[in-house]
């Protein structure tokens, strides 16, 4: 798809880049921008006129090819989408591990602010659960310093293969412990 600047204002329809929904990359390819804009699974490339502008006039062309009628629909939902009218965007599942890398990431956020291992607790687990089970040997404090050593990890280069670019070593299952969605 591309979007071009129209000098026609009958459409009605400006181009507004932070209409749109999502996280979006611009690249200057020599005689035009490349667009691409990610929200939840959907994505949309385009290329984009050099002369477009934010609040202009635009229309939008497509290769008109033998699959032009297969294609219909997709060039329906990105002409939407340059509108701002992306299609719903159904939530992720929750995972044991996502879980387990977030309760990390808020540990070791508070210990590098100086909380104490029990307020730690506090924040990530409720204040009865402290009250009712942190013993100076108890589950609920190795719970808290396995946070810590996890989140220690990741900053010591373990965000890598978490985000996928790193390769994850031999031997190493492919699937954390943890990774099963929660139920």
């Amino acid at each position: 798809m591309r979007a071009v600047r129209a000098h026609d204002t009958s459409t009605g329809s400006v181009f507004s880049l932070w209409t749109i929904p999502g996280r979006k990359r611009v690249a200057h390819t020599g005689a035009q921008l490349s667009l691409t804009i990610e929200h939840g699974p959907h994505r949309l490339r385009a290329s984009l006129s050099t002369a477009l502008e934010d609040g202009s006039p635009y229309g939008l062309t497509v290769p008109l090819d033998a699959h032009l009628r297969t294609r219909l629909s997709g060039y329906h939902v990105q002409a939407n989408a340059i509108e701002g009218k992306w299609p719903s965007v159904a939530a992720r599942r929750i995972t044991r591990a996502s879980l387990l890398h977030l309760h990390a990431l808020r540990a070791l956020d508070a210990s590098q602010a100086g909380a104490h291992h029990r307020d730690i607790a506090g924040a990530l687990f409720g204040a009865d659960a402290v009250r009712t089970r942190w013993t100076a040997d108890g589950e609920l404090r190795a719970q808290v310093r396995h946070l810590l050593t996890r989140a220690e990890g990741f900053m010591r280069g373990g965000y890598l293969a978490l985000a996928g670019v790193r390769q994850q070593h031999v031997g190493v299952p492919r699937s954390a412990p943890g990774d099963e969605p929660v139920r």
